[in-house]
């Protein structure tokens, strides 16, 4: 069976135990009309190098990227095990700099051991089924993050090769958490007024990255 490797450690990642992010972005053939053909190459480098800025906040390593996705490893290390709750912190990221006007973001959340085909299948097949603008998580994502976000079930997703897989939405990130994925991100994430930190405030990237190939 064929492994991802973690280009991080010196190690064979069928031994791994981690935590694997798909992000799947809609939307580039309308940012094509909006900024022309020939600015999109410029557009396409600026969006990837953020995420690629995202994902190592969050001790993740980009294993693959293409136009319209990327997939991202997060594993222990460095006496950090918290994979899980980082994949889903660096979706939170993700979700709040890209959804908007011009892209929708889908972001989809699997631990386990890292392999391929099976895990990066359930997690790619998790992604198909979540709507856009919304974060979805394994039932193993959700044991290790509990506590530290919201979840609410969404049912059981068949996988091709693999069966059912319990689905859950991410929903909030904990207050008494948002502190710790701060440490991570070296721009506020603050909770607002409650007891937790819902999804629904943007920091429009996109926009930004946009206006500087106008000027």
């Amino acid at each position: 069976m064929a492994t991802i490797a973690d280009p991080t450690r010196g190690e064979d990642a069928s031994t791994v135990f981690g935590t694997i992010m798909v992000g799947r972005f809609e939307g580039f053939p309308s940012l094509v009309r909006t900024v022309g053909r020939m600015a999109m190459p410029d557009v396409s480098r600026r969006v990837h190098d953020t995420l690629d800025y995202y994902i190592q906040q969050y001790r993740g390593v980009v294993v693959q990227a293409k136009g319209d996705g990327v997939v991202a490893l997060f594993t222990a290390g460095d006496g950090d095990d918290n994979h899980a709750v980082r994949a889903l912190g660096a979706a939170v990221a993700i979700r709040r700099a890209f959804a908007g006007e011009f892209m929708t973001v889908r972001t989809s959340v699997h631990s386990g051991y890292v392999t391929v085909p099976d895990t990066l299948g359930i997690v790619r097949s998790l992604g198909e089924a979540t709507e856009d603008n919304h974060i979805s998580a394994s039932d193993r994502t959700v044991e290790l993050a509990q506590g530290q976000f919201e979840f609410r079930s969404v049912g059981r997703h068949q996988v091709d090769g693999v069966g059912e897989v319990d689905m859950f939405e991410l929903l909030a990130v904990a207050k008494n958490h948002a502190g710790k994925l701060n440490s991570y991100l070296y721009h506020g994430l603050e909770p607002h007024d409650g007891d937790t930190d819902t999804m629904g405030r943007n920091f429009p990237v996109l926009r930004d990255i946009i206006q500087g190939v106008r000027q």
